[in-house]
């Protein structure tokens, strides 16, 4: 057994579709992935707009006995699972031409990025991405990107136009997720129609991909040099849809898959959209779905749901009745995240550790507080299978490059990793193998 993946066993025995639709068993557990033949999960999420005053510990000095802002409540008996890693910051060059509420653009990377109408090009992928690669090529989606519902000119702090905080190796934007009800869909599929009448719409919608690409294809020779670019960034977005309908035809046609849940109603929003978004990726973290998620949390969407009548824009800068709502938000944030780690935590593993244990989370925001980008709120959770200590409050050097944190990470899956980007150290006060 120990010569196969789960997957090549599963799909032998039971076929290709079915090879994704189990939990993780001891007996078939992966050769040389994660700790204990259990696989390392990593979690990213983006929150927007920063945080109000009163979210960072006090403390000058980096420390294991800290006490929790008062913010952290909901966060109380988790408090020795996570840390506050404080003076990370985004060093690279803001979004060109771009307001200041783009930062989260480049959170995951903290390389340059444009404005969505010059073309989503950003200098390196996102740490998502290059963790996809390392420990995502054998799970059905190797990354998630998930974007929230919200309409709203900034979107979740990341700017109009913008669906996920990723970016692939060639410098896409990744098209995020968009709520929870299309993350069920792409996950359950669509399990009312039959299994020939997905297969027929598939063939169609496939057919017509194709058809697509080899039309603008041909235009190529007759375009500028710009104009090939934007055509490239457009038939690299035909092949991302056309590979997520034939993920998704793969998982609707077989009627066991993830365990059951209810369709989610059409007019999801706000704190029940995140908190069911939660569920859904723990499941498909349970089910080996995907090893990588990243996640672009709305703002205005959770305010409405709060019923506080203040825009994320105005919350971010304290106009009017926003620090108020910017404390109400944050403290809701922390108590949906405690929600969440209530569930990994519930979840056993192979090893008989849970699937906390066996992952990685990140709760950010690519700004501070109005437009700094300096001091960022980093909290992070997990012990990614083993070698991270937690319940600490790391206080480094002004302006410490956020990368320092996702090499840290990358490395801790990968340790042949030496650098990545502009980071200068590993995050030794965390990570201690």
């Amino acid at each position: 057994m120990t010569d196969y993946t789960r997957r090549r066993f599963l799909a032998k025995s039971l076929g290709s579709a079915a090879a994704m639709i189990l939990p993780q068993f001891e007996s078939l557990a992966r050769a040389k992935t994660g700790v204990n033949g259990v696989p390392t999960r990593l979690v990213y999420m983006s929150m927007g707009f920063g945080v109000s005053n009163g979210w960072f510990p006090t403390g000058s000095k980096t420390s294991s006995n800290w006490k929790l802002p008062n913010l952290f409540a909901p966060l109380q008996n988790h408090k020795d699972d996570i840390s506050v890693i404080q003076n990370l910051s985004l060093l690279g060059p803001p979004p060109r031409k771009a307001p200041a509420h783009y930062a989260g653009l480049h959170l995951l990377n903290d390389a340059a990025a444009v404005n969505p109408k010059y073309g989503h090009n950003a200098s390196i992928p996102t740490c998502d991405q290059i963790a996809a690669e390392y420990i995502g090529q054998d799970t059905k989606f190797p990354s998630l990107a998930i974007a929230a519902v919200d309409k709203t000119s900034l979107k979740g702090g990341n700017g109009k136009g913008m669906r996920s905080i990723s970016w692939n190796k060639e410098g896409r934007h990744i098209s995020g997720i968009e709520g929870a009800l299309k993350l069920y869909t792409t996950l359950y599929g669509n399990r009312n129609l039959s299994k020939e009448k997905l297969a027929n719409q598939f063939a169609q919608k496939k057919s017509i991909m194709d058809f697509l690409v080899r039309d603008l294809k041909s235009l190529n020779s007759k375009l500028s040099k710009g104009d090939q670019n934007v055509l490239d960034q457009y038939t690299s977005s035909l092949r991302e849809v056309e590979l997520n309908l034939s993920r998704s035809f793969d998982l609707s046609s077989e009627k066991g898959t993830l365990q059951h849940l209810e369709k989610p109603p059409k007019d999801l929003s706000g704190i029940d959209d995140v908190k069911l978004t939660y569920d859904l990726m723990a499941l498909a973290m349970e089910a080996d779905y995907t090893r990588v998620i990243s996640y672009m949390m709305g703002v205005d969407p959770i305010l409405k749901s709060m019923n506080l009548n203040v825009s994320s824009h105005d919350m971010s800068h304290y106009r009017g009745a926003g620090r108020k709502a910017h404390q109400l938000r944050d403290k809701k944030n922390l108590e949906l995240l405690s929600y969440f780690f209530d569930k990994l935590k519930s979840i056993q593993q192979a090893d008989g550790n849970s699937l906390f244990h066996h992952s990685m989370i990140t709760f950010a925001s690519g700004l501070r507080h109005k437009h700094t980008r300096g001091n960022l709120p980093i909290l992070f959770a997990g012990y990614g299978g083993g070698g991270i200590k937690q319940g600490v409050n790391v206080v480094n050097p002004k302006n410490t490059p956020i990368n320092n944190l996702w090499f840290s990470q990358l490395r801790h899956i990968n340790p042949k990793l030496k650098k990545w980007h502009n980071s200068r150290n590993n995050v030794s006060e965390v990570f201690t193998s």
